[in-house]
């Protein structure tokens, strides 16, 4: 390739960073109090939510990590990203109009509201648990992205992808964050689109290119077995339901009806464009000699299955517009979860060690937070860098855990449940615990789903029982509400 275009690329992914940069100085100056930098005010309309949404759902799992199963299994890779659409859907029209009405911050604050303080504590913990793994998938998409692309060694591109994420993110929190999810919006839908139409293009049409594939490529499960994807499918759908982010997502709407529209505009929107690209895509690097080539070079490694893609099949200018593309995607959803960390630390940690905090002191607290787990996740990502195997980890501890007393809350509650729900949270933690690392997941069962379907039946079992006992300090909910 000539040192000119690969210039080019440069300057096109250096410009974009200084535009980010920019962004987090500006938008630094607005966010003044501690309800600015962690919930943007509360006054994002419905059509910035929903670009907001979708940049979050689209980080290095739905775009290199399952661009990389398609690669590696078949269909089934994008298939089961359907899940987590859904999920969005059913968050966005049914949940999120009640969410809003709360007024709350946090997860935490919800399962407080609801079950006390003892399963806040929890809640807390898994929500810290998640989002940091989340972001240390981010991370390491970057550095794979920027090395594979740019030819930059890892542990550089490591370090330039989250210095800019992480000053933008510090410096303007969620208003920031905001301001840059919806250009990376726009970014990743063109560039993803483009790429998808014009690699059917190129192949003669989508039956022409699925010719040059193996025909196992194309059937629902692909390699894997039914029982493999159908749990896994389950367990991304249970794992992005009411995630930390896309609750947030519901908190800073303007009024009810946006958070309504702007969450499951989002769901439909990546319903129609994602799981079809997601597809097109891993399917064109599997039939690319070039691409299967970088693979072997890589000792087998599918996550460089794409951003090589991006490098043999398209002009070297066009690269450049997809490799902001690519990297728009990962940065939204790290940032995001950045944001998540701080709103946590400053809320249920910090506040509850001092009810009368500063907003300067709790605005502190939040800037912090954000350097710090921002510099531990790229140090994280440095020795763990299966971005998949990250995050199935995230989904099953999250959806299994707090789901279901999420939908309890929701939908069904009374104080009769929260000793039911508390049980059932603990037996999904255990057991998945138990499932994945003792068991070593028989029959391919997704840990997720199993630790739900126990939480369920320890709900179910727990309730007669334990219905009608007395409350204890930890198990009080903050105010009665039903």
């Amino acid at each position: 390739m000539p040192d000119g275009y690969q210039s080019l690329e440069l300057v096109t992914l250096g410009v974009y960073l200084v535009v980010l940069l920019g962004i987090g100085i500006t938008t630094a100056r607005q966010a003044r109090t501690s309800l600015d930098y962690t919930l943007a005010g509360r006054d994002v309309h419905w059509l910035v939510l929903l670009a907001t949404t979708v940049a979050t759902m689209v980080g290095g799992g739905m775009s290199i990590g399952f661009i990389s199963k398609v690669y590696e299994i078949g269909v089934a890779g994008g298939v089961v990203t359907i899940g987590a659409y859904i999920s969005l859907i059913a968050t966005g029209l049914w949940i999120a109009p009640k969410l809003r009405g709360l007024n709350l911050i946090t997860v935490g604050d919800f399962f407080e509201l609801k079950f006390g303080k003892f399963a806040r504590l929890v809640a807390v913990l898994i929500t810290i648990n998640t989002m940091f793994l989340a972001v240390v998938a981010q991370m390491v998409a970057m550095g794979k992205i920027t090395n594979t692309v740019m030819g930059v060694p890892y542990e550089i591109a490591l370090v330039i992808g989250a210095t800019v994420t992480v000053f933008y993110s510090t410096a303007g929190g969620l208003r920031a964050v905001i301001k840059t999810d919806v250009i990376q919006f726009l970014i990743l839908v063109v560039g993803f689109g483009i790429a998808a139409v014009v690699l059917v293009a190129q192949h003669g049409g989508m039956a022409a290119l699925a010719e040059q594939v193996d025909s196992q490529h194309f059937q629902i499960t692909g390699k894997w077995t039914t029982t493999r994807v159908v749990t896994f499918f389950f367990a991304v759908m249970l794992g992005e339901t009411l995630a930390a982010p896309f609750v947030a997502r519901c908190f800073i709407s303007k009024d009810v009806h946006g958070a309504k529209w702007g969450v499951a505009g989002a769901g439909i929107f990546l319903l129609l464009f994602l799981p079809l690209t997601t597809i097109v895509l891993g399917t064109a690097a599997l039939a690319d000699p070039g691409v299967n080539q970088s693979v072997l070079a890589a000792n087998g490694d599918v996550q460089v299955a794409f951003p090589t893609l991006m490098r043999t099949a398209f002009h070297p200018m066009f690269a450049g517009i997809m490799i902001a593309a690519i990297i728009a995607a990962v940065m939204s959803s790290a940032d995001s979860c950045l944001s998540c960390l701080a709103t946590v630390a400053m809320e249920d940690v910090y506040r509850q060690i001092k009810s009368d905090a500063s907003d300067l002191a709790l605005l502190r607290v939040a800037q912090g937070t954000t350097l710090f787990a921002g510099v531990a996740s790229a140090v994280c990502a440095y020795y763990f860098s299966d971005i998949i195997v990250i995050l199935e980890f995230m989904y099953d501890f999250w959806g299994s855990i707090i789901v279901l007393p999420f939908l309890v809350g929701i939908f069904f509650y009374s104080h009769r449940w929260i000793y039911p729900a508390v049980a059932g949270m603990l037996m999904a933690l255990i057991g998945t615990l138990c499932w994945r690392f003792v068991l070593k997941v028989p029959w391919g069962f997704s840990p997720g789903l199993f630790g739900f379907l126990l939480a369920v039946v320890t709900l179910l079992v727990t309730y007669p029982i334990t219905c009608r006992l007395p409350l204890g300090r930890w198990f009080m909910p903050r105010r009665s509400s039903d």
